[in-house]
């Protein structure tokens, strides 16, 4: 079963967990760090060995300012250190040169958030297949 890092920041958890839903649905394992209950002291360990075991990663964003999470800088950077293909993820109704240039270089997947399962789909058809 391949596997799938979700990534989003406080705003757009309900939004990343319907995804989450959806890819599970196509027999992808998504991780998303909202399921879990890690004790504070292993937040980055639990973080880390999610993306370790990933096929792919994919970053969840309802607007590009919810972007700025401290946490989700810190997912990408993981994820990019250890070679896993990554997605972005930005709703239809923003642009890409919204977004912030940290961001830039990362293919993007425009996507209506009131069509998850749409997204999931994406997801398994543009990363899966690079991974």
């Amino acid at each position: 079963m391949p596997r799938v890092f979700v990534s989003h920041g406080a705003r757009d958890a309900n939004l990343a967990a319907a995804i989450a839903r959806a890819l599970r649905k196509h027999g992808v394992e998504a991780f998303d760090i909202s399921d879990n209950d890690p004790a504070e002291g292993y937040v980055r360990q639990t973080i880390k060995s999610a993306i370790r075991k990933a096929d792919g990663f994919v970053l969840v964003l309802g607007a590009p300012d919810t972007a700025a999470s401290g946490w989700t800088g810190y997912e990408l950077g993981m994820a990019e250190a250890l070679g896993k293909p990554a997605l972005l993820l930005l709703s239809h109704k923003h642009a890409a040169g919204e977004l912030p240039l940290e961001l830039a270089g990362l293919p993007i997947v425009p996507f209506d958030p009131a069509h998850p399962e749409l997204a999931a789909h994406e997801v398994v058809d543009r990363l899966l297949a690079a991974a």
